[in-house]
């Protein structure tokens, strides 16, 4: 039986979550040498966590494989949900992020993503 993988996770939505994997290790090097907070333990935990991530999707994936076979009907796409919450779990960090490397963006990032808080000493004007 040969089951091409990327009928089941499509190749695009893989390329962005590990797009968005990269870009938040990028940033949060960048953040971390501006503010010269840059730890080699900090660093090997984050790429872990990534790790992690990276084993969710796979896991994912060897579930949608093996639950048809083994008799169990699924109505939701595991690895899409996975993907889809890694990517907005990487989205909040990366503003996160940005918005400390580049304080002048914080109003901007705070406004275009909405979830994202302002420190609770600022106080945000709409205008």
């Amino acid at each position: 039986m040969n089951i091409p993988i990327f009928e089941i996770v499509p190749l695009k939505l893989l390329i962005c979550v590990f797009l968005f994997m990269v870009m938040d290790i990028i940033v949060g090097v960048i953040k971390a040498l501006s503010m010269s907070t840059f730890k080699s333990m900090k660093m090997r935990e984050g790429l872990y966590h990534k790790l992690g991530e990276m084993l969710a999707v796979i896991f994912g994936g060897m579930c949608e494989l093996a639950f048809p076979i083994i008799g169990i009907d699924i109505k939701i796409p595991i690895v899409t949900s996975i993907c889809i919450y890694i990517v907005v779990m990487e989205t909040g960090s990366i503003v996160e992020n940005l918005a400390e490397i580049s304080p002048n963006l914080k109003k901007v990032l705070s406004k275009v993503f909405g979830g994202y808080k302002e420190d609770e000493d600022e106080e945000v004007v709409d205008e």
